[in-house]
């Protein structure tokens, strides 16, 4: 019977275990599609009384024998003129629920040992579902020796079923909990663990963070700025209803605030989205213990102990209701296991009506996609210029000097680039500030965190009254920070980001204590009822894997080159390995002296062994837009990362995400890239890992594009032969040697496609410094989405290309710029002498067709131009045809498609190009 019915008119039966089946009549007239169709809802229970119609439960043994066919084989019976066609079907009970059609008579057989019933049941206007055992109208009826058939009357409403099962929960009590919770807890934020006295609320310090939303539509992908997480909610054309959210993003950029703010605004009822849900969970999943279902975490992390419903009501409430968003935070900070409700809510076995809105690091987006199918993509980038500058005086209110001397500090230096468009970083840097505005300000973050732990250390000295001199550690604190160096890096080892009490007690009590007081640990609440003790955690994810990397720099420090290595080869010994805890290394690298070579070759080592047979796909996918081999045809790259990875790849369109397990190599180079540039020495990179002399990367962050600057102004990467790229010929060579100087300077390739907003600014400023770029790729790397600085991008640009002149092929395809931008970047194109490819598709070149005719005389050796979709006129484009016959000899394509022409039109213009 279903489960929690009754079971006391069948206690007299035979204990042996029992097969279970639904015997079926069913009409076969048209059923009316509803929101109930094809439910799969579990029955009511006893507690919820009877529901929609009669059940008949029939008792008989040999049932089986007779009518027993194949589960969910239909079983055709004589039809009478007149009447409905009917169909038997017999099914397991577990198979599905019945559904409402009045028509449906469902029988249950039990087997039992005992004579054979006739199957034949007149009525059709019984009901199916499961209900209660006793009441004034149900009946049992003896139709043989051994054989009873047991029938339940309910109502037949599905509104009143509905009520029944929602209307006792006290959702009104639920939602002012929330509410109450989200506004006292995330409204007001205590961003700095060690420092519970230092509160700023979420409006105040959380400024717009730029999203892309991601919508895959075969292999395009549309890249669109939203103003917050809640855009991602609406209706659009290619998801009519959003209820599967992935939202991912670089460690600190924001990821937590960002749905803190979205929670806060649910409760104050300030967003129109957010309100057509009734309930809205926020479940931190570093928190998350492994014995817990997800409604016990609800209630352990946001629910008072006194609320007068327990797990069960809520879980029921759960059932059968869809307007409940469930938000997942951090999902790189927890364990996956397959049993566990968050698991299965993320696969959608359960609550699979529900929103569900999760985030992750970028290294654990790939096994969310194969776990969840996301109907949307999110990716935080986060802050602009304008926003550092709004955060930096909101931190500081009315003390307007200081902010003022920080912002210009920073504009010097690394405004518009680096970890100051990471929030929780900026908010470190305005934290040491406000203690010295002396501070010595650097684009790497290990010195940052060295600040920051010097900061906490000469705190708690001065608070404690202990002397600290030079810098020099006190004996205890030392003692303690050798510890939570271990702890930290064995922690991460493990998947462990929560530390039970004694755990972080083997050091000592004392040693606890001085963790606690420096501000290193932050104690919480244990989650388990059963065992109450204070559990503790680092106040970041990053914080723990500075430790880690201090731990590992020790280690490696104190030990033979040899023990070193044993340990990396240990705790690092796959490539998905290094992506998944990248952030260890960079910090180890950043403490490390000389001794930081034994992680450098192991990286290069490892690459050589594991990524070498993708390194050619992984140069040639952006030239020729395929991949050449099946990757998921090789175990031998499972420790690369998921199966899902291994995609191939066509490049239908300009747009075009870098497939996944190209994705794995370049992740690959940009941690050893981010290495070397913590280390201080990023020359040794170009020696590993840049044979080539190509830079190619997808989706660029701001602290990788601060260290491709820093790269290319490196000696080394401008004096090592290129292979000479395909599309330079021989005789090319030779005049680029004649005329522009030795070929030992040619052939730097460059190519930064997908670059986020705001990221490109040291970049662009270091084009000059590479005269020797005979590629430059900067395809759908939001040139022109600058508001109302629009043209500044373009202007950067326009004043290195100049410089280039060597270059040979420049893609500036899908940058969203407008003819202001165009009008600035074409005559910077004179002086490329050698330009042969020449890509615009995806702009407004509007009105700016006299401009490029202007300069083809210059461009004499163009054989590729493309002006795909850039709303251009026909009269301008039979003006750029005369032209380009006129001054382009060898020119052997224009691509014009999609502009403002028609047929007759074109036609003109390909007489006039006459190829």
């Amino acid at each position: 019977m279903g489960q929690g019915q009754s079971k006391s008119k069948l206690q007299d039966r035979s204990d042996k275990p029992r097969q279970r089946w639904s015997l079926r009549r069913r009409s076969r007239h048209q059923r009316t599609a509803g929101p109930e169709a094809g439910s799969s809802q579990s029955a009511p229970t006893a507690g919820h009384g009877a529901v929609g119609g009669s059940e008949i439960t029939v008792e008989n043994p040999e049932l089986l024998q007779q009518t027993q066919k194949p589960q969910n084989e239909t079983r055709e019976e004589e039809v009478h003129e007149g009447e409905p066609q009917v169909v038997m079907a017999l099914q397991s009970r577990d198979d599905e629920s019945p559904g409402d059609d009045p028509n449906d008579i469902v029988t249950e057989v039990v087997t039992d040992e005992t004579a054979v019933l006739p199957i034949r049941q007149e009525d059709t206007s019984i009901m199916a579902y499961r209900t209660q055992q006793e009441g004034s109208n149900n009946r049992t009826y003896n139709i043989g020796p051994q054989s009873t058939v047991h029938i339940y009357e309910w109502s037949s409403s599905v509104e009143e079923r509905d009520g029944l099962n929602t209307s006792s929960f006290p959702l009104e009590e639920c939602q002012n909990a929330l509410k109450l919770h989200y506004e006292q807890e995330m409204g007001q934020l205590h961003p700095l663990a060690w420092n519970q006295d230092f509160m700023m609320k979420t409006d105040d310090i959380f400024t717009d963070v730029d999203l892309l939303l991601q919508s895959p539509q075969g292999g395009k992908v549309n890249r669109k700025p939203l103003p917050s997480v809640t855009e991602a909610l609406a209706s659009r054309s290619d998801c009519p209803c959003p209820r599967r959210v992935l939202i991912e993003g670089q460690p600190g950029i924001g990821k937590t605030t960002t749905l803190f703010k979205l929670v806060v605004d649910w409760s104050k009822g300030d967003n129109k989205a957010l309100s057509e849900f009734d309930l809205v969970f926020c479940v931190a999943l570093r928190k998350v213990a492994e014995s817990q279902s997800l409604v016990d975490c609800i209630f352990d992390q946001l629910l008072p102990e006194d609320a007068t419903f327990d797990e069960t009501d809520l879980e029921e409430y759960l059932k059968t209701n869809k307007n409940v968003l469930v938000i997942l935070d951090g999902y790189d900070e927890w364990e996956p296991m397959e049993s566990h409700d968050i698991s299965k809510v993320l696969c959608g076995k359960i609550l699979r009506d529900c929103c569900v809105i999760v985030s992750t690091r970028p290294s654990r987006t790939s096994d969310l996609l194969k776990m969840m199918r996301p109907d949307t993509r999110l990716e935080i980038n986060g802050f602009h210029p304008d926003n550092v500058s709004t955060y930096v005086h909101k931190y500081f209110g009315d003390n307007v000097p200081k902010a003022k001397r920080l912002l210009e500090k920073l504009e010097s230096n690394f405004l518009s680039t680096g970890i100051t468009l990471t929030p929780m970083f900026l908010l470190l840097i305005c934290l040491l500030w406000e203690e010295r505005d002396d501070l010595l300000l650097s684009d790497r973050l290990c010195p940052l965190y060295d600040q920051l732990i010097l900061y906490l250390v000469t705190r708690f000295c001065v608070r404690e009254n202990i002397p600290f001199v030079d810098e020099k550690l006190p004996p205890n604190i030392n003692t303690a920070v050798l510890f939570v160096e271990k702890l930290a890096f064995d922690g991460l080892m493990r998947g462990k980001l929560i530390f039970e009490e004694d755990e972080v007690s083997q050091g000592s009590k004392d040693v606890l204590v001085a963790l606690v007081n420096l501000g290193l640990l932050h104690k919480q609440p244990s989650p388990s009822k059963l065992r109450p003790s204070p559990q503790y955690s680092f106040s970041h994810k990053t914080m723990q894997e500075y430790f880690a990397g201090r731990y590992i720099a020790s280690y490696i420090t104190g030990q033979n080159e040899s023990m070193g290595r044993t340990l990396l080869e240990e705790s690092f010994g796959t490539v998905r390995k290094v992506r998944e805890m990248d952030n260890v290394l960079i910090f180890a690298c950043g403490k490390l002296g000389r001794k930081g070579s034994v992680i450098f070759q192991y990286l290069a080592d490892l690459h050589q062994k594991d990524l070498e047979p993708l390194e050619d796909d992984f140069y040639t996918f952006y030239d020729r837009g395929i991949i050449i081999k099946d990757w998921r045809k090789n175990t031998k790259l499972d420790s690369l990362a998921s199966r899902e990875d291994y995609l191939i790849f066509e490049m239908k369109s300009l747009f075009t995400d870098t497939p996944g397990v190209l994705f794995v190599y370049q992740t690959y180079l940009e941690t050893a890239l981010l290495c070397y540039y913590e280390w201080g020495y990023i020359d040794g990179f170009i020696e590993h890992f840049m044979r080539r002399k190509v830079i190619q990367f997808s989706g660029s962050t701001p602290r990788l594009c601060s260290a491709l600057a820093q790269l290319m102004k490196c000696k080394p990467f401008c004096g090592v032969q290129h292979d000479v790229p395909s599309c330079v010929t021989k005789a090319q060579c030779n005049v680029s040697k004649s005329d522009y100087g030795s070929s030992q300077e040619t052939g730097i390739v460059i190519r930064l496609v997908h670059t986020r907003r705001f990221c490109l600014g040291p970049i662009l400023d270091t084009l000059g410094a590479c005269s020797s770029i005979v590629e430059l790729n900067l395809r759908q790397s939001c040139l022109g989405m600058y508001g109302p600085t629009l043209t500044m991008p373009s202007l950067q640009l326009s004043r290195q290309l100049p410089n280039l002149k060597l270059l040979r092929k420049l893609v500036l395809s899908w940058n969203d710029m407008q003819p202001e931008d165009v009008r600035l970047i074409l005559p910077s194109l004179e002086s490329l002498k050698v330009l042969e490819e020449l890509y615009l598709s995806g702009n407004s070149l509007y009105g700016t067709g006299d401009i490029l005719c202007n300069i083809l005389p210059f461009l004499s050796e163009l054989k590729i131009v493309r002006v795909f979709d850039c709303f251009m006129t026909a009269k301008e484009l039979r003006q750029i045809g005369r032209s380009l016959v006129k001054y382009c000899k060898n020119i052997r394509e224009f691509d014009f498609d999609e502009n403002h022409v028609d047929l007759q039109e074109t036609q003109e213009i390909l007489k006039i190009l006459n190829f």
